[in-house]
C-alpha cells in the first residue's frame, strides 16, 4: 500500500489474472496509509469477481485480530 493506492507489483498480479467467479478481498498492512481506494482501483482493474470492502492493519497488527478479521468474514 503506497499512499491509498496499491503497489506496482500487485497491479500486475491483477491484471495477468481472472477473478470470475471469485471473491476478492483486499487488505493491507501500513503504518501510516490508509487503504483509500485501492479496492476500487484494483476492482476496476481487474474487471471480474466479486470485490468486497478491504482491509487495513497497523504495521503492528496482532495475530489475534488477524484472526478475528478473516473469522468475522465467514
Amino acid at each position: 500500500m503506497w499512499w491509498g493506492i496499491a503497489a506496482w507489483p500487485v497491479d500486475h498480479f491483477v491484471e495477468d489474472n481472472d477473478f470470475t467467479g471469485k471473491t476478492v478481498i483486499p487488505f493491507c498492512t501500513s503504518a501510516s496509509s490508509g487503504i483509500g481506494d485501492s479496492g476500487e482501483l484494483l476492482a476496476d482493474m481487474a474487471g471480474t469477481g466479486d470485490w468486497q470492502e478491504g482491509q487495513r492493519f497497523r504495521s503492528s497488527v496482532s495475530d489475534e485480530d488477524v484472526v478475528a478479521w478473516v473469522e468475522s468474514l465467514e
